[in-house]
């Protein structure tokens, strides 16, 4: 019985821990780092795999019960950690303003008229006005082909203009603080990197960071 208290307790510790240990793993292979919120959701999943071990607790205090033994702590924090997990696992399949398509990425070419990298792995939200995709380049041929096409095109810009800066959301512009290249493109004017010349307008913002192998999308902006 002094074995089965001693179990009872290590479950009590893992299934204690089991909401942050998932929450950590959903992060790290969903490259929060990259993706943010996004990337956490497209896998929060995992989170479902650490299930059975709160089971594994409710049972180990089921036998503790039955046996006279102190029980209670192995049922209060299975009972807390298994609705968590299971809540924050089905995020993946609630949350219906992300999206994962890598079609995103032709429809912006098609508009912007540049060449982007296909090699990626992309999460796309969408917000009351605007949509923000966050792209990481995954093949190594596609970031150099990439990259090249930067250097040759003139288009893209080194450095942001305060005025055009302005116009993005203020959370963009501390993510793309770092960032070392830059695209704006005046959709109704067809223009680009020249402040629109109407408070009306639509744009077309892509940073890109070559040290994460990253870009992020700004597009659909609509501001009167």
């Amino acid at each position: 019985m002094k074995n089965l208290k001693r179990v009872g307790n290590i479950f009590f510790w893992i299934t204690l821990g089991t909401p942050i240990l998932s929450f950590a793993l959903a992060s790290r292979i969903g490259e929060s780092e990259i993706f943010g919120v996004a990337g956490i959701v497209r896998y929060s999943w995992i989170m479902w795999l650490f299930i059975p071990i709160g089971i594994v607790s409710i049972l180990i205090g089921m036998k503790l019960k039955n046996s006279n033994q102190k029980y209670k702590k192995n049922f209060i924090v299975a009972f807390i950690c298994l609705p968590l997990i299971i809540i924050f696992g089905s995020y993946r399949f609630i949350f219906s303003t992300i999206s994962y398509d890598t079609n995103k990425v032709i429809q912006i070419e098609e508009e912007i008229k540049i060449e982007l990298p296909h090699s990626i792995k992309i999460a796309t939200i969408e917000f009351d006005s605007y949509y923000v995709s966050y792209l990481k380049i995954v093949d190594k041929d596609s970031k150099i082909t990439f990259e090249n096409e930067l250097e040759k095109n003139d288009l893209w810009q080194k450095k942001l203009s305060y005025e055009i800066k302005g116009l993005l959301p203020p959370d963009i512009q501390c993510e793309i603080e770092p960032f070392e290249h830059f695209i704006f493109y005046d959709t109704r004017n067809q223009k680009y990197n020249s402040l629109p010349s109407t408070q009306e307008h639509n744009f077309i913002f892509i940073a890109y960071d070559d040290e994460t192998q990253r870009l992020v999308i700004l597009d659909t902006v609509k501001a009167s």
